[in-house]
């Protein structure tokens, strides 16, 4: 799962017609997916860093 993957599954979660919990526990389980790929990758989970990613997602929502 690429973090545009991710973005689109917290997206999906957020806009479904449910409680605040069950939206919670949702994300945090996508988020626990993409950690697991991330490792199946051979990616260091401790070097995951999405700072850039957030900065630029909230850059376009500024330019919006």
């Amino acid at each position: 799962m690429t973090y545009d993957d991710l973005y689109q599954h917290i997206i999906h979660y957020i806009t479904q017609p449910l409680d605040d919990k069950r939206k919670a526990y949702l994300i945090l389980g996508a988020f626990m997916e993409f950690i697991m790929d991330c490792q199946d990758e051979g990616v260091d989970v401790n070097e995951i860093d999405i700072a850039d990613f957030v900065n630029e997602k909230l850059d376009e929502l500024e330019a919006k």
